[in-house]
């Protein structure tokens, strides 16, 4: 679609399939280079056409339509169900927040949910978790979560 530097705003008409244009939209600036059809409903066909504006004293001028642009909307999906797919998870437990020589506990199995470590100094630690799962002689990592900090008191 092409812009016209002399127009005042643009007209943003759509169809719908093979029916008939509808006035969709009205733009009154020439700065605005893009638009968002909201109403565009999943799963359907529709075609776009623009329309440069401009209007001198009481009267209005359209310049010639531009190009058609189809497209279809398509939204993203919804999750509705998740199923544990890890192997496992690695416990990630340090002093230092950059994990300098920390320490990690390998927990498998994914009905596994918590773990407790034993013999903690009374210290601020830094923790972080990741999921993994071997196939065949390979293991694949997620990335660590965020850090979360623990102080130890007893």
């Amino acid at each position: 679609m092409y812009l016209n530097n002399g127009a005042g705003g643009y007209i943003v008409y759509r169809k719908a399939g093979k029916g008939k244009y509808s006035k969709l939209a009205n733009i009154n600036k020439n700065t605005i280079l893009s638009y968002t059809d909201k109403s565009a409903k999943n799963g359907t066909v529709y075609t776009y056409k623009i329309v440069a504006c401009k209007t001198a004293g009481k009267t209005s001028y359209n310049a010639a339509d531009s190009n058609q642009k189809t497209i279809m909307r398509i939204t993203s999906s919804k999750v509705t169900k998740t199923t544990n797919k890890a192997g496992g998870y690695q416990i990630q437990y340090s002093v230092k927040s950059n994990f300098a020589k920390a320490n990690t506990v390998k927990v498998t199995g994914a009905k596994k949910s918590n773990v407790t470590i034993a013999k903690l100094a009374k210290k601020k630690y830094y923790v972080r978790v990741r999921s993994f799962k071997k196939v065949g002689k390979t293991t694949y990592y997620s990335a660590w979560s965020t850090t979360k900090n623990v102080v130890i008191k007893k």
